[in-house]
């Protein structure tokens, strides 16, 4: 048995170093027949089916072996979901082939449908446990969003929700958030402490508004459990 699984290993090693090649392949005869350049568009490469390195690199291999008078015929404009993947995704290798262009084009927009088809984690199933009027498929989905916030974002929201539980209390006034975030060495002004505030709340993680007595409060949706936020370790693997 151990026999016939190694061979299968190797059988899948070889078929994967075989995409890179059929990939060399296709490049050069594309590049060798055509005098426009092709632009192939890649909406999140750092999706599930392409996570892996021999996709990578078979991607990376379209433009490298395209090249025609110095200029690669196939050019890839693609995005990203996730801040680390230059980090997590990439070889220094792969990062040569592709030669990146970085440009940031946030959308401010929630992640809830790119990681509604995410495995689940230990947090979100503490989520389909708990009762009461949450909704535990919302509160699942937004607790994966921490996959793919930047970190200081997600230790800011982590403070948050570490004041809200001491404090027992719905929100935390805006003053003492930041005392807090500046003390941990989080943030160093009111200007980043407020661009953070409001990608989070962008993702629908964090909100704001002044009190009857005009005094600023954020706070974290009921909707989402505050331990669940403090339990997430910075560091799990997204990939």
């Amino acid at each position: 048995p151990h026999s016939s699984m190694a061979k299968n290993n190797i059988a899948v090693r070889d078929s994967n170093k075989g995409l890179a090649k059929k990939a060399a392949s296709i490049a050069k005869m594309f590049a060798s027949k055509r005098s426009r350049p092709l632009f192939v568009l890649i909406h999140n490469i750092d999706g599930v089916g392409l996570r892996n390195r021999f996709a990578q690199d078979a991607i990376a291999t379209l433009t490298t072996n395209s090249r025609k008078d110095g200029s690669p015929m196939i050019r890839i404009v693609a995005s990203v979901d996730n801040v680390n993947s230059a980090m997590v995704l990439w070889s220094p290798q792969v990062v040569h082939k592709f030669d990146w262009a970085w440009k940031k084009v946030h959308t401010y927009r929630p992640y809830l449908e790119e990681v509604k088809g995410l495995p689940n984690t230990e947090s979100s199933k503490k989520v389909k446990k708990n009762k009461g009027n949450q909704k535990p498929g919302a509160a699942t989905a937004i607790l994966k969003v921490l996959a793919y916030l930047a970190p200081r974002h997600t230790e800011v929201l982590q403070g948050l929700a570490a004041l809200q539980l001491s404090n027992s209390s719905n929100s935390v006034s805006y003053n003492i958030l930041r005392d807090d975030c500046m003390k941990k060495m989080l943030t160093s002004s009111d200007t980043q402490l407020r661009n953070i505030i409001k990608e989070l709340s962008d993702h629908n993680m964090m909100g704001s508004e002044k009190d009857d007595e005009g005094i600023e409060q954020t706070f974290i949706p009921s909707t989402i459990p505050l331990q669940d936020i403090l339990d997430w370790k910075l560091n799990q693997p997204t990939f």
